[in-house]
């Protein structure tokens, strides 16, 4: 792979204007996008042109850290990302969608001549592109990998994705008639469950450190660990409001509160207040309205102590806060400990799972097994910041883009 990457030219690339083009294909998802930003605008900064695909709600962003924007073609609307707990769902989705996409993306690929692509974990299509196109393939991670079947990632995530498996077996049949498509057509190989959920590359750009992955000082040199960089990235979310102050708490959820609306619920039973000097006040993101009646007539009686948005600058709040409610994303858990804020963990599917339990295990928050107690719960997890280990949190923070940064700049000077 060294000699792939560094060595002879290949024979499709191109310049524009003296640059070499590197494709990215994003997950249009908030926090996917977000996670890899900020090496995409260094890798612009370094003299690519970066063309990101995504979907219009990103675009800002997406140009706002140095790439050209490319909206993915078929697509009409944002995946459901709520389909990340259907794990045979999400497979049988992601089949579809590289079928469905693969002709006019190859196309594409075919006029711009990337000398590379860069790929989300979830981007089968992007794999498709760089093996069809023969160059050199990069997938980056936003979220923990699993390398095979029996290792502690594997595991971990079946914990958390096999209450919901069995009950989607039926998507079984589906995916198997988009798969053998996809291997007549194209001949694309290892199309099983796998390697279709964590698709990887010649090298394996890991959005998180080490110390996160269970088992990652095993992992090989093909996977490189660069830290979390979502905090780093150019920013382009502005709050119409300004933070309060006192103890600040920031609840975001992302579609839980459709889902579980018991938790929205105690959020407002147990910390609402009407006071004017309130000892708790609460930075909500609501989601997007008109999805729910009960959810938006919730978020519209709000308590007085209590601020809701469908969407916020998260960077600025966390600097602020002294909790974060999260359900465990990837980046958003990085984010807290960045801004040295605890967590309170309401994971709801596999990935999470994992992300929390690392968490408490770290000392950085605590999993809520009791909705009820919700506020003794919060209590609790806003005094680790007062016992983790303050090494560990700034090992975990670092961001380590100089050796992959490195491998691409003796690539583009065509050095060995």
């Amino acid at each position: 792979m060294e000699n792939r990457i560094a060595g002879k030219k290949p024979t499709s690339e191109k310049k524009q204007n003296g640059k070499k083009t590197i494709v990215w294909y994003g997950i249009p998802a908030y926090g996917h996008t977000c996670s890899n930003l900020f090496l995409a605008d260094a890798l612009a900064k370094m003299g690519f042109r970066v063309l990101y695909y995504s979907m219009a709600p990103f675009r800002e962003m997406i140009e706002a850290n140095g790439c050209e924007y490319r909206a993915y073609p078929v697509l009409k609307k944002l995946p459901d990302l709520s389909d990340g707990k259907r794990i045979l769902k999400l497979y049988r989705l992601l089949l579809e969608y590289t079928r469905n996409m693969l002709p006019s993306l190859l196309q594409e690929a075919e006029r711009n001549t990337p000398c590379c692509v860069i790929f989300e974990s979830l981007a089968l299509w992007g794999r498709a592109v760089g093996f069809l196109r023969g160059i050199p393939s990069f997938s980056f991670y936003s979220i923990v990998a699993v390398r095979k079947v029996g290792e502690s990632a594997f595991f971990e995530y079946g914990m958390g994705f096999w209450a919901d498996f069995w009950r989607y077996i039926g998507e079984i049949p589906k995916a198997v008639s988009v798969r053998r498509q996809l291997k007549q057509n194209y001949g694309l190989p290892d199309l099983g469950l796998l390697p279709v959920l964590m698709n990887s590359g010649d090298y394996n750009l890991m959005g998180y450190t080490a110390h996160f992955q269970p088992d990652g000082k095993k992992f090989g040199k093909e996977y490189r660990f660069l830290g979390p960089l979502s905090a780093h990235r150019t920013v382009t979310e502005t709050n119409d409001f300004t933070c309060p102050g006192g103890t600040l708490i920031y609840v975001s959820l992302g579609t839980i509160f459709h889902e579980d609306k018991r938790l929205l619920e105690e959020l407002i039973k147990q910390f609402g207040e009407a006071g004017e000097e309130p000892i708790y006040k609460i930075v909500m993101v609501t989601g997007e309205e008109g999805k729910d009646e009960d959810k938006d007539a919730c978020v519209a009686s709000l308590p007085a102590n209590f601020i809701g948005r469908p969407f916020v600058n998260q960077l600025e709040i966390l600097k602020r806060a002294s909790l974060f409610i999260s359900a465990g994303g990837m980046n958003s858990i990085h984010e807290a400990l960045w801004c040295g804020v605890p967590c309170l963990l309401y994971p709801q599917q596999g990935e999470q799972l994992v992300n929390a339990r690392r968490f408490e295990q770290m000392g950085f928050g605590r999993i809520l097994k009791r909705i009820a107690r919700l506020r003794a719960e919060a209590e609790k997890a806003m005094q680790l910041r007062y016992t983790w280990d303050e090494t560990l949190r700034a090992e975990m923070t670092a961001v380590h883009m100089e050796d992959v940064l490195s491998l691409f700049r003796r690539w583009q000077e065509g050095q060995k």
